[in-house]
C-alpha cells in the first residue's frame, strides 16, 4: 500500500530521518537500512520503507493549495502487503512519536489523495468518511498507537 506523510518541520531532512530511525530502533529490535542520495533518504525495515524527499518530487506546493495546509516535508510510505497489519501499527507509532517530537501540521494520505489523518493547529482529525477497506484497518485499536487525542470528521479528498 502506498501512503504519503506530509509534515511541517523546521528540521533538515537528515535530522528528521535520524529522529525516525531512532523511533523505529526504540519501537523494534529489527534490522534497519538507511540509504541517502541527492534526492531522498530511504529508511527500510521488513514492514515498510519510508522515503524522505530532499528534492521536491511530490510538489508540496500542490499539496498546500489542494489541502489548504502548510507543510514542507514529504515522506513517501510503502507498506509491504505480507506484513501490512504489523507494519501499519509500527508506522502509527512512528507518526505518533513524530507528532510529539516535531509538532506542526501533518497530513497522512492513502493512494495520493484520500486524507486519513490531518493535524492542524494542534488538533488531530481522523477521517470519518472511509471506504470499506479503510474501515477494516483504521480502527480505534490502530489509532491508539498514535497516543494522541483526536476527533472524527469527514475530510474532503
Amino acid at each position: 500500500m502506498d501512503y504519503e506523510l506530509f509534515l511541517s518541520s523546521n528540521l533538515s531532512c537528515k535530522s528528521l530521518a535520524e529522529i525516525i530511525r531512532s523511533i523505529i530502533v526504540e519501537s523494534l529490535n529489527e534490522e534497519i537500512t538507511v540509504h541517502i542520495s541527492e534526492e531522498e533518504i530511504v529508511i527500510g525495515i521488513k514492514y515498510f520503507s519510508l522515503a524522505l524527499e530532499i528534492e521536491d518530487i511530490s510538489d508540496i506546493a500542490f499539496i498546500r493549495r489542494h489541502y489548504d495546509l502548510d507543510v514542507n516535508v514529504c515522506i513517501r510510505v510503502q507498506l509491504f502487503g505480507n506484513t501490512f497489519y504489523q507494519g501499519i501499527e509500527v508506522l502509527f507509532k512512528v507518526i505518533g512519536n513524530l507528532m510529539r517530537q516535531v509538532g506542526g501540521n501533518l497530513l497522512f494520505l492513502e493512494n495520493g489523495s484520500d486524507q486519513l489523518l490531518r493535524k492542524e493547529n494542534g488538533q488531530l482529525i481522523v477521517n470519518s468518511d472511509l471506504d470499506q477497506y479503510q474501515v477494516k484497518y483504521l480502527t480505534k485499536s490502530l489509532l491508539s498507537f498514535l497516543e494522541h487525542s483526536y476527533i472524527k470528521e469527514k475530510l474532503p479528498n
